[in-house]
């Protein structure tokens, strides 16, 4: 869609296809799995939980999972109904109505797309300094532009460059996880009795106050299996394929993060010095083969590390970009934000600003702050998922649904009392910020959005896939010609 003629535009039915449509279904999954960072999960978010949660980690991470596929149900079936770029607000918007589609538009947008890169590219500081001291802060402003730059050269390219890291990145994890289950020394049976140790280094039980915590951290380390839904307008073939990426990068990732953080805690020396370390890994990691081993696999974790970033820029530029398509900002930055570059067929300055944002931020934070921030934040996002996954199928009798979940309402009911559950045991400060977002958010959108609705916040009908029909791709030729 053009946006400089966006006054005389507004009655147009459906977006105009300006990104080029170049992934296949693998690719697409390459380029989710990536984004989702299942090393990351298990290597920078692990660490966190296990000071928060102590050896209740892998049970924290069983619990998110849960939470995880009822949300998964409400991504498929909505994100084939609604195969536009944006993701989450777009679907938000026009069955929750405007105002929390904005909200959305916020918490899944501008907020995380600052935040997630953010906390991902901090955590390669740790591994690469077993070589060479180095400033963390600064790396990660180094590789967050550079994943950017990547980024804006090709959706294809993005997804072949992941699609190699990748290998690395779930080898790393692999490894990791066999190490462990070739020295297990504890039974089974201590992953179910969770314990924490304290700052003066005694050991308790931990409460269940404590787990319910932890999980919104367990959330934000699965938080990106959705983000087939962002590459939907540049898929080939089937809508069922959003439905499909979904579920395989969520079963990825719960697999690669899972397992590897159990194979620690049953086979690591002393559970007490594993919670203590600053750095879990490289304790494990050198208890189990020394100096040398732990370079070399630390090595390999700022590899995976490096990819997840690489697999982020994209990812949230597309929210920015159809943000500016929809008209959500003053026209100039609209306009900007929407720019589709002429010959990579990227949105180029929305991946410009993701970078920029990014780079400047992890100057001056860290991991442990970003994390239980963002764990609020996404529990926020899961509540209007889910409310619209319900709302969706009680008033919209007649919308298209390639795919359409099963038990219906079960899914979104329990992901919403879940998300609620874990909200109240979240840091007074952690929710003060996510309440002042939203409410800056809904301020944002009576005060400049709404008096020109007419011409902002536009939420015009999805692309339709052009694939043609024949007997080789036959459902993709009958899905093309369907209505939207």
């Amino acid at each position: 869609m053009n946006v400089k003629n966006i006054g005389v535009t507004v009655q147009r039915r459906a977006y105009k296809q300006e990104l080029h449509r170049s992934l296949g279904l693998w690719e697409n999954i390459s380029l989710v799995v990536s984004a989702v960072t299942p090393a990351t999960g298990a290597f920078i978010i692990a660490p966190v939980l296990f000071t928060l949660t102590g050896t209740g980690a892998p049970l924290t991470f069983v619990i998110a999972a849960v939470m995880g596929l009822a949300l998964a149900f409400c991504w498929a079936e909505l994100g084939c109904a609604y195969p536009i770029a944006g993701g989450d607000y777009t679907f938000v918007a026009r069955i929750l109505g405007r105002p929390a589609g904005f909200v959305s538009l916020i918490l899944s947008g501008p907020i995380q797309a600052v935040l997630i890169p953010a906390v991902v590219a901090l955590g390669i500081g740790q591994y690469v300094g077993v070589i060479v001291n180095v400033n963390t802060n600064i790396l990660a402003a180094v590789i967050i532009l550079l994943g950017a730059a990547v980024a804006i050269l090709g959706v294809r390219l993005s997804a072949i460059a992941v699609g190699v890291l990748l290998a690395i990145e779930l080898l790393s994890v692999v490894f990791v996880g066999a190490l462990g289950l070739l020295h297990i020394q504890r039974p089974i049976g201590t992953l179910f009795h969770p314990l924490i140790t304290n700052a003066n280094g005694t050991t308790q039980t931990l409460t269940i106050g404590a787990l319910v915590a932890g999980i919104a951290v367990a959330s934000f380390a699965y938080n990106g299996f959705q983000g087939a839904l962002l590459y939907s307008e540049e898929t080939t073939g089937s809508r069922r394929n959003v439905a499909r990426s979904v579920f395989i990068a969520l079963g990825v990732a719960v697999a690669c993060e899972v397992l590897p953080v159990a194979m620690a805690i049953l086979a690591s020396p002393s559970l007490a010095d594993l919670s203590a370390s600053p750095n879990p890994w490289q304790y494990f990691l050198t208890s189990m083969g020394g100096d040398t081993f732990n370079t070399i696999i630390s090595l390999g974790i700022a590899v995976a590390v490096l990819n997840a970033v690489v697999a982020l820029m994209p990812f949230f530029a597309r929210i920015l970009y159809s943000s500016g398509r929809d008209m959500a900002w003053p026209a100039p930055l609209s306009k900007a934000l929407a720019s589709v570059h002429p010959q990579w067929g990227t949105p180029w300055i929305s991946t410009i600003v993701v970078g920029v944002a990014g780079a400047i931020l992890v100057l001056f934070t860290d991991v442990a702050t970003l994390s239980t921030c963002v764990g609020a934040v996404l529990c926020v996002e899961f509540i209007l998922v889910a409310a619209s996954a319900i709302v969706s199928r009680l008033r919209d009798k007649t919308t298209d649904r390639p795919y359409r979940m099963p038990l219906w309402p079960a899914a979104p009911v329990l992901a919403i009392v879940m998300s609620v559950v874990v909200l109240t045991q979240q840091t007074s400060s952690d929710l003060f910020i996510a309440g002042a977002i939203v409410a800056a958010s809904l301020a944002y959108y009576l005060i400049y959005l709404r008096p020109r609705r007419h011409t902002h916040m536009l939420m015009l009908d999805p692309v339709r896939p052009t694939t043609p029909p024949g007997p080789q791709h036959k459902e993709a030729g009958e899905n093309a010609k369907e209505p939207l």
